[in-house]
């Protein structure tokens, strides 16, 4: 990740946000409309999981941006 430039940390990070935050809601559908099983949960979390390390990621690269800025 040292030699992403700001632009493409953020592009990066942003597609797996918006791709695991759209699987976790379709598999939050699946599983308020029934779909028994623990392995829909387990996918619900996988899912869940994996859209907070991408906003994480966002937050983690303005925040050394902001402070290699000062």
């Amino acid at each position: 990740m040292k030699h992403f430039s700001f632009k493409a940390r953020l592009i990066y990070f942003g597609a797996i946000a918006l791709i695991s935050l759209a699987f976790f809601t379709l598999q939050l559908i699946a599983v308020m409309e029934g779909s028994d099983g623990i392995g829909s949960i387990i996918l619900m979390v996988l899912w869940g999981l994996m859209a907070l390390f991408g906003l994480s990621g966002i937050v983690f690269a303005v925040k050394n941006r902001n402070r290699q800025k000062s």
